[in-house]
């Protein structure tokens, strides 16, 4: 019952062009059937309304039947509706294609494309862009076929023959050899066209990240702004590049990662390059003279798609010696990205397997090309397998691939960076240097995004890292190298043995608090290292004892004195715990002070004389 309703408005609009064309409209029998046509007409629009289900077209239908009805009473027959009925009927469809988007309604197709599409992109760019195109093409076919309808009544050209070529084989040719095949074809060639993978190119697969909505494919656009709509709020996209798509070693070891990356949420989307359509690389430059490569395929889609995704995972098996066929046609037509530097970076992760050899080689190569998409490398899992699932060691590839699973996770959630490494620093060297030497040939578009990006600035421009402001002062390095050459100098002569013995003969008792220590101190000074020398030293000491006191040296003796000196010639602003610490040989003095852990005013040098003169 619900499909005879549904069909009802086209059966309508056939019998009023039947009933034009053999029996005519004069007599009171045409206008009894006028009523039936146009009432259940009217009524399937009335129920397929109530559920949703009425289309554009059945609502045309419909009105050309109302039409028709019109003319059997008010014009038995001889208005224009009536003896050209296949005419009027392509002229209400053209109406039903043209008039909404004049009067700023969404154009017919929309309803049909629903169908097919998840209501998560009804309102994308993309899909508003796919029916605007197929309605203006539809709205051209049905005016070609009011066109064609009209020719046998303007040439009188009546008969079975002239009416059966111009108002059905015509039309029908068009619509049928047009107007199908644009509907079917049309979206995914506009997807391609901007650098999309079409939804039809997600393969269903045996996992569930293989399965690609058409929602996420057509949302996926350039700046990929609206594509998180997935179940977590992460991302990893896997390229593999194993032609036995789901069921091979490669695709077993994604899988392994994909638990411990659900368990911090994060899912796993695996592209099957195999299961894609990508070309060869020819080899033109075009990519780097314009910007992108001029075959338009999948590959630009799938970039997309890794340069959106908050990280990233490159996986093939080893085929003699090397990566398979796929992961290198695709790696080679990526070559546009590789001479630009991202400008943000994301985790990726590198995977491979091979029967016995040569998995580290291919693994470490991927890891090398992550950069080519924003990534970089926090591992590589590497496993080998003779045999599908038959995994040398299988716990210990399991453990290994929860580890990294978890380190990628961790970078991701907590937008954590790696060290930049000397072959980050290379790359950086090398590309730079080949793009400014090309620069207005076949490099201009990559000097041009180098240029733009500030890339040219240094190599911290590049790996998007600061280098650290080292609390430096030449001053002291000047003092260090003074004590240094003093204190080799001292060992030449011989003085190194007296020091040793008049230390061993007053050496401090043990000290339990800070001030004890600095009161002990006079008692394990070294005279030899302090010929000539006239300083104070005062300590302001803070946290768990809080005073002051200093220390004088002159004329080859120390003495220990409460409060704060006159002049002191340097002041150690020190925590009590921390300088108990270094007279302890617990803490590094040098090193705590370049860490800040306590704070020095005065002579410098003074302070690097500190361990020569009481051997602390």
């Amino acid at each position: 019952m619900a499909r005879l309703i549904r069909h009802l408005p086209a059966a309508a609009a056939t019998a009023w062009i039947i009933l034009a064309k053999w029996t005519g409209y004069g007599s009171a029998h045409a206008q009894m059937a006028a009523l039936l046509l146009t009432g259940a007409a009217l009524y399937s629009v009335r129920r397929l309304a109530a559920e949703g289900e009425a289309s554009p077209i059945h609502k045309g239908m419909a009105f050309f039947s109302a039409a028709a009805s019109v003319a059997v009473w008010i014009g038995s027959g001889n208005v224009w509706p009536a003896r050209q009925p296949v005419a009027a009927l392509y002229a209400v469809l053209f109406l039903v294609a043209v008039l909404p988007p004049l009067l700023g309604r969404e154009v017919f197709t929309t309803y049909f494309a629903r169908k097919t599409t998840p209501p998560a992109v009804w309102k994308t760019d993309i899909f508003l862009a796919i029916n605007r195109h197929l309605t203006a093409l539809w709205a051209v076919l049905f005016a070609a076929g009011f066109a064609s309808a009209l020719i046998p009544g303007l040439l009188n050209h009546r008969g079975f023959l002239w009416e059966t070529l111009f108002e059905a084989l015509i039309p029908a040719a068009l619509l049928l050899g047009l107007g199908a095949p644009a509907n079917k074809h049309y979206p995914a060639y506009y997807q391609r066209k901007i650098g999309l993978v079409p939804a039809a190119s997600a393969s269903p697969g045996v996992s569930s990240a293989q399965r690609v909505s058409s929602e996420s494919q057509i949302e996926a656009n350039p700046i990929q702004k609206e594509r998180q709509t997935m179940e977590s709020n992460f991302t990893i996209v896997a390229v593999n590049g194993s032609p036995h798509a789901g069921f091979g070693n490669t695709a077993m070891m994604l899988e392994i990662l994909r638990p411990a990356l659900a368990e911090n949420g994060l899912s796993l989307e695996v592209i099957n390059l195999c299961e894609q359509d990508i070309d060869y690389c020819v080899g033109c430059g075009v990519c780097m003279e314009k910007g992108r490569c001029w075959i338009h395929d999948d590959h630009a889609g799938i970039v997309e798609r890794l340069l959106a995704a908050d990280g990233i995972i490159l996986a093939s098996p080893v085929y003699f010696f090397h990566v398979t066929a796929q992961m290198k046609t695709f790696l080679d037509r990526s070559l546009a990205f590789g001479h630009k530097p991202r400008l943000s970076w994301k985790p990726g992760l590198a995977v491979s397997v091979s029967a016995g050899y040569g998995e580290s080689h291919v693994a470490e190569y991927l890891g090398s090309l992550l950069r080519v998409y924003g990534a970089f490398s926090v591992g590589r899992l590497t496993a080998m397998s003779t045999g599908p699932g038959e995994f040398l060691g299988k716990p210990a590839v399991e453990a290994r691939a929860c580890d990294l699973a978890l380190d990628l996770a961790r970078a991701v959630k907590e937008k954590r960076r790696y060290p930049a490494t000397d072959n980050d620093l290379v790359f950086y060297q090398f590309m730079g240097a080949l793009v400014r030497d090309h620069r207005d040939s076949i490099m201009k578009d990559d000097f041009e995004h180098w240029e733009k990006h500030g890339l040219y600035r240094g190599f911290e421009s590049y790996i998007q890292q600061e280098r650290a402001k080292a609390p430096y002062d030449p001053e002291m390095r000047k003092a260090w190298l003074q004590e240094v050459m003093a204190r080799r100098t001292s060992q030449r002569a011989g003085k190194r043995a007296v020091a040793r013995e008049s230390l061993s003969k007053s050496a401090a008792p043990a000290a339990t608090t800070c001030r004890e220590m600095l009161q002990s101190m006079p008692l394990g000074f070294n005279p030899s290292a302090a010929q000539g020398l006239e300083a104070v030293y005062q300590f302001q000491i803070t946290g768990d004892e809080s005073f002051t006191a200093h220390l004088k040296i002159g004329e080859g003796a120390c003495s220990y004195h409460d409060g704060p000196a006159p002049q002191p010639g340097v002041m150690i602003k020190t925590p009590a715990d921390v300088w108990l610490a270094i007279s302890r040989g617990e803490l590094d003095g040098q090193q705590a002070f370049m860490a800040g852990k306590y704070k020095v005013e005065g002579d410098l040098s003074l302070l690097l004389r500190l361990r020569p003169l009481f051997n602390r």
